[in-house]
C-alpha cells in the first residue's frame, strides 16, 4: 500500500510539473461533468467544490480542450483561473529570450572562468617579498589566467623551490578562481663556533669597563680603564713560559659604561593641505591586463592635488572572480597653506624619538641610567638634545689579521 501511494505521489508531481491549467466549472450537475471527465480518461489532478453549482479543478494542460469538451456536453462553464508548470514557464523564456539568453552566457561564462586563475594571493613569507614569490610563480607557470587543472601541488611546489632556495615548503590551494600560496622560509643555521680560529675581542663602543670577565686568551686592559672604540679588550695571542706565543679564539664578556649625546630637529613651520576645488573623477575598465580608459588625458594635471584610486572587481568572495574590474581616479585639488606647530608637541615628539633611538643602539642587554633632555628653539626650529649614560655590554669579536697569524708562526718556528 505505501509503494503504491509513493508511486501514485510521484506521478501527481510529473504531472504538475509538465503543466497544468486551473478552472472553474459552473453548472446545474457540476457531479455530471466529473463524470464524464472520468468515461473519456480525462484525469483531474484536484477537484474542490465552492459551491452547490461550482468545482475548481485542476486540469493537466494538455487534456484541456478534451476537459472542455466534456463541459459543453454536460452543460457547464469552464473557466480558467490560473495555469502553471513547464508550458507557462516555456511561454515566460520565450517572451523574454534576450534575458533568458544572457542568463545563460552568463552563467557559462561563470563556470567557464572558474577554470581559470584570476587572483593569487601569498602567505607565510616574512623575509622574502611578495613580488619574488610572483615572479617565481610566473616561471613556474602560474600567472593569472593559467588553466589551474592543468597543474599539480608536486610541480609548483618542486618547481617554486628550485628557484627560491630561501623556502624550505611550498603549496598551493585553489578555491574557485582564486589560488593561495602558502610558503615557509628556511631558517637559517646559526654559525659555527670555530674554536680553532685566532679570533681578539675588541671594544664595539668607547667607554669606561666596569667588568671584564676573561674565560679565554689574554687580558690587554683593566677594569675601571678608558677603552676606545676598535680597541683590543682579549688578545688571541697568549703567551707562555714554555712554548712561546700560541694563538687561540678569546672568549669572555666586557661591560663598561658609555655615554650618547643624540640630537632631533624639527621646523616648527610646516605646510597643511587643504581643499581648493571640485574633485574630478576618470574610469577605466580593466580585462584582464589590458586596460580601458574612458577619458583622453592620461597624465597627471600640473596643480597640487591628491589621487586616490579605487577598484571594484567582479568577484564575489570565496565563490567567484572574473579578470573584469572597474577603476575610478578620483583627483581632488588642494592648497598648501602655512601652519606653525606647537613647540610643546615638537619636543614630546622629538623626545620620544631620541629614547626609541637611544634603545636601539644599547640593545636588549643594555641599561639606561641617567638621562636628561634640553631644547632650544632657533631660526623657526626647535633642537631637541638626550644626553645619557648607558651600561652595556660592548665586546666584539675580531678575526686576527693573516699576516700576524704568521708572523707569530714565524717567530714560533724561529723558536723551535
Amino acid at each position: 500500500a505505501w509503494t503504491w501511494s509513493g508511486a501514485m505521489g510521484v506521478y501527481e508531481r510529473l504531472n504538475r510539473a509538465a503543466g497544468w491549467t486551473e478552472c472553474r466549472a459552473a453548472g446545474a450537475l457540476p457531479a455530471a461533468f466529473l463524470n464524464r471527465c472520468a468515461a473519456r480518461g480525462v484525469a483531474l489532478l484536484e477537484a474542490v467544490p465552492e459551491d452547490d453549482f461550482t468545482l475548481r479543478v485542476r486540469i493537466p494542460s494538455n487534456r484541456l480542450r478534451a476537459a472542455m469538451r466534456c463541459a459543453g456536453e454536460t452543460q457547464c462553464a469552464l473557466t480558467v483561473v490560473d495555469s502553471g508548470g513547464a508550458p507557462r514557464l516555456r511561454r515566460a523564456l520565450l517572451r523574454r529570450a534576450v534575458p533568458a539568453v544572457c542568463c545563460l552566457a552568463a552563467a557559462v561564462l561563470l563556470a567557464w572562468s572558474k577554470l581559470f586563475l584570476w587572483e593569487i594571493r601569498v602567505t607565510g613569507n616574512e623575509t622574502v617579498p611578495t613580488a619574488r614569490v610572483l615572479d617565481a610563480l610566473r616561471e613556474c607557470g602560474v600567472d593569472s589566467g593559467t588553466y589551474w587543472p592543468s597543474l599539480t601541488n608536486d610541480f609548483v611546489r618542486s618547481r617554486l623551490l628550485l628557484e627560491l632556495p630561501e623556502l624550505a615548503w611550498a603549496g598551493m590551494e585553489i578555491h574557485g578562481s582564486a589560488a593561495t600560496v602558502i610558503v615557509r622560509e628556511r631558517v637559517p643555521a646559526p654559525p659555527l663556533f670555530d674554536a680553532d680560529a685566532p679570533t681578539d675581542l675588541v671594544a664595539s663602543k668607547s667607554g669606561f669597563l666596569t667588568n671584564l670577565l676573561v674565560l679565554r686568551g689574554a687580558p690587554q686592559t683593566a677594569r675601571g680603564a678608558a677603552v676606545l672604540e676598535g680597541e683590543t679588550l682579549i688578545s688571541g695571542a697568549v703567551g707562555s713560559r714554555f712554548s712561546g706565543t700560541y694563538l687561540v679564539h678569546a672568549v669572555g664578556d666586557a661591560e663598561a659604561e658609555t655615554y650618547y649625546e643624540l640630537s632631533a630637529r624639527m621646523p616648527l613651520g610646516t605646510l597643511r593641505r587643504t581643499p581648493a576645488g571640485r574633485p574630478r573623477t576618470r574610469w577605466a575598465l580593466t580585462i584582464g591586463k589590458k586596460r580601458i580608459n574612458f577619458y583622453r588625458n592620461s597624465s597627471f594635471s600640473g596643480e597640487t592635488c591628491d589621487k586616490i584610486t579605487s577598484t571594484y572587481s567582479l568577484a564575489v568572495p570565496g565563490l567567484f572572480r572574473l579578470p573584469v574590474s572597474l577603476v575610478r581616479e578620483t583627483e581632488r585639488p588642494c592648497a598648501l597653506s602655512p601652519r606653525r606647530t606647537d613647540a610643546a608637541d615638537a619636543v614630546r615628539q622629538m623626545q620620544r624619538e631620541l629614547e626609541a633611538e637611544l634603545r636601539r643602539r644599547i640593545g636588549a642587554r643594555g641599561e639606561v641610567m641617567t638621562q636628561r633632555f634640553s631644547a632650544a628653539e632657533k631660526d623657526g626650529c626647535c633642537t631637541v638634545t638626550l644626553r645619557a649614560a648607558c651600561r652595556e655590554h660592548i665586546a666584539a669579536e675580531r678575526p686576527m689579521d693573516p699576516a700576524r697569524i704568521g708572523q707569530y708562526e714565524r717567530n714560533k718556528e724561529d723558536n723551535e
